[in-house]
């Protein structure tokens, strides 16, 4: 039996709140006692929540002197209120700083459990790029409020979290998933130091999902190496069907990826198809050649082949191409294309 009581103080006592805390109550419960006994029948301060009041005040030792005991015990149970105020109560209201400034250190060095409901999680930190595709997406009114988080390598950030107002840091390292609440992001985007870390990492990543029941989680994976995507995606599509790769050299493309689950395979596969059998090219139209419908001209150019990508507004180098089109919107001629085709497009602009 003393070994058992002793192993029942010690687990009370294990904390240092514990014991002060301890201390209050026993204060609470015979400053109450003492009171409902010695005082006075009908006595205010006898009244629970009017005790509960005095306990307060007494307790920090604010002594507002609405209510007092009245009797040599009463006061007896007053004393030991204020007593166990100016002792434990200091003490807890000490180990309450503490673990509120602690509570924030952990926060800022990334070792904090998160609690997060439809965030973005950025796996792997590159504090720049982080900084831009974050601004990318506050320009976005649906993404405007939503919360980022980035994991980060032990090579990657020293120190606290220098942003945050932007973003909330979590360390790499066994539970750093579960912190991160991966499982209830809007979206996760995978980038490591090279795209063969980047598969390693997903495929944790895409196997913590699936014991979590595989929750719809929007997945990314970033690519370094333009020469190497077919080789990457071939491998990313071995580890999950719905994890898109995406281009990260290229922060609105990676925003734009976020924010609208799919872009990123056309993205990449415009890529892919420059990379392989097709390419860019800029067709400038003779100044003397005419006007037709956007439409026909796509359409001329997909009967052959190619695709027209974007319209620009002149000759210049920096003609302002615009990949959207306006309603009933004409080509002229002093415009040019880009169009993604096998060969270089030859149009005849006085016979279409």
């Amino acid at each position: 039996m003393p070994i058992v009581l002793m192993r029942l103080v010690t687990r009370i006592t294990g904390r240092s709140w514990r014991v002060p805390a301890l201390v209050l109550l026993a204060a609470f419960l015979t400053g109450w006692l003492l009171i409902a006994v010695f005082e006075e029948p009908g006595a205010e301060i006898k009244r629970p929540d009017e005790y509960i009041w005095y306990f307060l005040v007494s307790g920090t030792t604010t002594g507002y002197g609405d209510l007092s005991p009245a009797t040599t015990g009463g006061r007896i149970g007053g004393v030991l209120i204020i007593v166990a105020g100016l002792t434990a109560g200091l003490v807890m209201f000490a180990e309450l700083t503490l673990w509120m400034g602690k509570g924030r250190a952990m926060r800022a060095n990334g070792q904090a459990q998160l609690h997060k409901r439809r965030h973005i999680v950025m796996v792997g930190y590159h504090r720049d790029g982080l900084r831009t595709i974050i601004g990318q997406l506050r320009a976005d009114v649906e993404f405007a409020k939503t919360d980022v988080v980035a994991i980060f390598w032990p090579d990657e950030l020293t120190g606290e979290n220098p942003d945050p107002d932007l973003y909330d840091v979590v360390a790499f390292d066994g539970t750093a998933y579960e912190r991160a609440c991966l499982e209830a992001a809007r979206a996760v985007v995978v980038i490591g130091h090279n795209d063969d870390e980047t598969v390693r990492v997903m495929l944790g990543v895409e196997a913590y999902l699936r014991k979590k029941g595989d929750p719809p989680v929007h997945l990314l994976a970033g690519v370094h190496e333009g020469n190497r995507r077919a080789e990457i995606t071939e491998a990313l599509a071995l580890i999950g069907s719905d994890i898109e790769p995406v281009d990260i050299d290229d922060s609105a493309v990676v925003a734009a990826a976020i924010r609208n689950p799919g872009i990123a395979a056309i993205y990449h596969n415009l890529a892919s198809t420059l990379d392989t059998d097709g390419a860019l090219y800029r067709v400038d139209i003779p100044d003397d050649a005419g006007a037709w419908s956007r439409m026909d001209v796509a359409i001329f150019l997909l009967r052959r082949g190619g695709t027209l990508l974007a319209v620009g507004d002149s000759h210049r180098p920096d003609a302002g191409f615009r990949l959207t089109a306006s309603p009933d919107e004409m080509i002229r001629g002093g415009q040019s294309l880009a169009v993604v085709a096998a060969d270089r497009p030859e149009i005849p602009w006085h016979e279409l």
